[in-house]
């Protein structure tokens, strides 16, 4: 039984009416002065006086607030646009919209690699009109900053020809771009040639698109990788062997060479092309067998058997990733060296560094490790795979599905569900998931979720042929079969 509480008694109080406090004895004199209309009245001198000198005071008070007001307000939007240039600097992100985006401009673009990011504009590539066309643009406005023509389409009797150019990183260095020879096109089953036409290579200054240099690779190229200023390129051989190399992208000197052990061209068709993939500071030669180089010597870091492949991926620290059948994902240093087993193969994501953990795309769950030693650090069962972080949060696609997924302990913040399926990632801005939802009638619609609630906050058309969203400059550019088309 709890504690009684005393009841409370009744004490006997005086009570007096009368202030003796000095300020209220002073009011109580002053206000009856007034009603008498005596001297201490609203009309006497010293009611002025006192007045007059409460006046620039309470002036100078009431100054004061507002210029502190104005003030920090002027130092919060100053904050916030520095916040906001700084994630828009960023690769792959949105300058953060409060309202929604409109088109700004638009151009042709229909190349292998129609738009890209370089020296601060937007470098399209286009052979629209008969001659391929590689092309600078002020992202804010599309002005042409400069254009370079850089081989005519081909004419009849002969197989096409298709440019494709690639920036440095974060659109620094040199524009490189690449063309293979048209060869001659016969109306006869096996009447063509044993000539192989060489691949062209022209750098192209990304500020002006001066032409720094040219150069071409005889033999038949299988695959291309930037690395840094300089390109990988990976050859059949007449013999089916292939020869990989490190080029300056310039003028094409020869940094490194290795020329696979065994033959891997197969001339009849049964196996796959040798592929070239890169990854960070590695690059892997995928075949009928997998052979992973270090980029920067050339260095052999595994070589897996026949009939396995190996993965790779590059690591935020400078180190890679490497995904077998057998052995599942490995983290591992720059060197090779094996850090930790994971589930799988980390996926490259775009956006800041405020998640430290790598997510790991597991099929039916999504699984973040620490990059140093493995350490699994959530687990989320879900069908979606991280494309984006900002701001601790990771922005996930599926295939008919759009959410985020806080970055710390991998709680389902939310998921939309989409009326039919597609395959374009979405991006962020850092207050939303931008996402191309299908809107039902063969078209595209641009939604903005909450990035942290997912509720809608605006949506506008996209083009009904919608290929790719990406980001450039921190702007949104939607790609078609013909065209890119800048909204901000």
């Amino acid at each position: 039984m709890g504690a009684v509480r005393p009841a409370p008694r009744m004490r006997p109080v005086e009570l007096d009416e009368e202030d003796d406090r000095p300020s209220a004895v002073v009011r109580s004199a002053r206000d009856h002065a007034a009603a008498a209309g005596g001297p201490g009245g609203p009309d006497a001198p010293d009611a002025h006086r006192a007045e007059r000198r409460w006046w620039p005071w309470g002036a100078g008070a009431l100054a004061v607030v507002v210029g502190a007001a104005a003030v920090a307000t002027g130092v919060t939007e100053r904050a916030a646009r520095e916040r906001a240039d700084v994630f828009a600097a960023l690769p792959g992100v949105v300058r953060p919209l409060e309202r929604p985006p409109v088109e700004r401009w638009r151009t042709a673009a229909d190349g292998p690699t129609p738009v890209l990011d370089a020296a601060g504009a937007l470098v399209t590539v286009s052979g629209a009109d008969g001659r391929w066309v590689v092309r600078s643009s002020d992202p804010a406005t599309g002005t042409t900053r400069w254009e370079v023509p850089v081989v005519d389409q081909a004419g009849s009797g002969f197989e096409s020809v298709a440019v494709a150019c690639v920036a440095g990183e974060g659109g620094s260095g040199h524009l490189l771009c690449a063309w293979t020879e048209p060869d001659v096109v016969y109306g006869t089953p096996g009447g063509s040639t044993n000539y192989v036409p060489p691949t062209h290579v022209v750098a192209l200054a990304g500020a002006d698109g001066t032409q720094r240099g040219a150069w071409e690779v005889e033999g038949s190229v299988l695959g291309i990788q930037r690395h840094e200023d300089d390109v990988v390129v990976a050859t059949g051989l007449n013999d089916r062997h292939v020869l990989v190399e490190r080029r300056d992208g310039t003028d094409g000197t020869v940094r490194w060479s290795w020329t696979s052990p065994v033959p891997l061209v197969d001339n009849g068709g049964v196996r796959a092309v040798p592929k070239l993939v890169a990854g960070g500071d590695v690059v892997a030669l995928m075949a009928n067998s997998t052979t992973v180089l270090d980029a920067r010597t050339g260095v052999v870091l595994e070589a897996g058997p026949a009939g396995q492949q190996i993965l790779v991926a590059g690591l935020p620290d400078g180190g890679f990733a490497t995904w077998e059948a057998v052995f599942g994902g490995t983290l591992r240093d720059a060197d090779g060296t094996v850090r930790a087993r994971v589930p799988g193969l980390p996926r490259p994501v775009v956006g800041d560094s405020s998640v430290d953990a790598l997510v790991i795309d597991v099929g039916n769950r999504a699984v973040a490790v620490r990059a140093d030693d493995g350490t699994v650090v959530w687990r989320l069962p879900t069908s979606m795979s991280p494309v984006a972080v900002a701001h601790g949060v990771v922005v996930m696609a599926g295939e008919a599905s759009v959410g985020a997924v806080d970055g710390a302990d991998g709680r389902l913040l939310w998921e939309q569900e989409l009326v039919a399926v597609q395959y374009i990632a979405p991006l962020t801005d850092g207050l939303h998931v931008l996402a191309p939802e299908p809107d039902g009638a063969d078209g595209f619609d641009l939604v903005a979720r909450g990035l942290r609630d997912g509720v809608e906050a605006w949506r506008v058309e996209l083009p009904s042929d919608l290929r790719q969203l990406t980001a450039i400059d921190g702007r949104v550019v939607a790609r078609t079969s013909t065209e890119v088309i800048v909204l901000a």
